[in-house]
């Protein structure tokens, strides 16, 4: 898919030179909470960008949270091209460089190869750090030196890519799980650790038996060499590349946008984690956080389930399920 010549004929954009970057990802339609977003806000609104606690949208959140390690130009954010009249909402104060819109909705796997390839065609050295933007994470500082720990793996073995895992502390059947193999090296106390398998949302008792093994819970917050993810692509999806290579050879250039616009939408779909990260597990290695509370805030009962417990609130009163269901059918009228 990249050739050097690619690279020699690159003109360099106004994107900054820094070794580590970060991806957020806020493309999906956040379809699980549709019904408390109608009952906070009165109609759908995806729910990274909705505030659910304190005075900041999730995306924001995720943004402000990945710049206390990476600096905030470096940051891009994906999102997708009918969100429009949100994203502007919400990234009004972004440089426009670092918002990258999707034409339209291809999955995971082009959603994160498009500013990988961005980042990799202006810094062919750099790190990535991929973060979801649904994440509540409690300690936010201790959490990211953490994702900095594990750039610093990645630069010193550039061929492996890093997934979070949480240590639990009880059984939960609607996350992830990573199980966890032998450990490849420690740094700074901090165990990274090879992955034999990915268990997806198991049912109880695989979720018990996996919590009793003492497995993971995975973030899905990736950090790799964007090279190394990009072979990675190129070698386990072959015809997501081929389709991506106009693409990849536009970015940088005045061809980019119209490029993107065209090709895009001929993308494979794909899911990143299933098609891409459980075929690669020789490749990949696990940090172990150990005493960082995280929750993925993509299901109402983990949100209020957070909110009781750390005695959080949302920013404004819920609407009755009731009155949502007059005020869509107003609306429709």
């Amino acid at each position: 898919m990249f050739r050097e010549d690619d690279l020699l004929n690159f003109h360099k954009t106004s994107m900054p030179k820094n070794n580590l970057w970060g991806i957020v990802l806020a493309g999906g339609e956040g379809t699980r909470l549709k019904n408390l977003v109608k009952r906070l806000y009165g109609y759908h609104r995806p729910k990274q960008f909705c505030t659910l606690t304190g005075a900041r949208s999730l995306i924001k959140q995720t943004i402000n949270r990945a710049s206390k390690i990476i600096p905030s130009k470096n940051i891009l954010t994906v999102v997708t091209s009918h969100h429009s009249k949100f994203y502007r909402e919400e990234l009004y104060n972004r440089p426009e460089e670092t918002i990258i819109v999707q034409p339209c909705p291809r999955g995971t796997s082009a959603g994160i190869l498009l500013p990988v390839a961005k980042i990799y065609k202006s810094d062919p050295d750099s790190t990535v750090a991929i973060f979801p933007s649904d994440h509540f994470i409690l300690e936010e500082n201790k959490f990211m030196n953490y994702v900095r720990e594990a750039s610093i793996f990645v630069d010193r073995n550039p061929d492996l890519i890093v997934m979070v895992g949480i240590r639990p502390d009880k059984s939960e059947t609607g996350f992830g799980w990573i199980e966890q193999g032998e450990k490849i090296n420690s740094l700074n106390d901090l165990n990274f650790l090879q992955i034999r398998k990915f268990w997806e949302k198991p049912g109880l008792v695989i979720a018990d038996s996996l919590f009793a093994l003492g497995c993971l819970m995975n973030t899905f917050i990736v950090v790799g060499k964007s090279k190394t993810i990009i072979n990675q692509m190129e070698n386990r999806l072959p015809q997501l590349s081929e389709a991506f290579t106009p693409i990849f050879k536009s970015l940088g250039t005045e061809n980019e946008k119209i490029t993107i616009e065209q090709f895009f939408k001929l993308i494979p779909e794909g899911d990143f984690s299933k098609d891409f990260l459980e075929k690669i597990c020789d490749h990949l290695a696990v940090l172990e956080i150990p005493d960082v509370y995280w929750s993925d805030w993509g299901e109402e009962q983990r949100i209020t389930h957070d909110m009781k417990r750390f005695k959080l609130s949302f920013p404004h009163k819920i609407i009755p399920y009731t009155e949502t269901i007059e005020i869509l059918h107003s609306t429709r009228v």
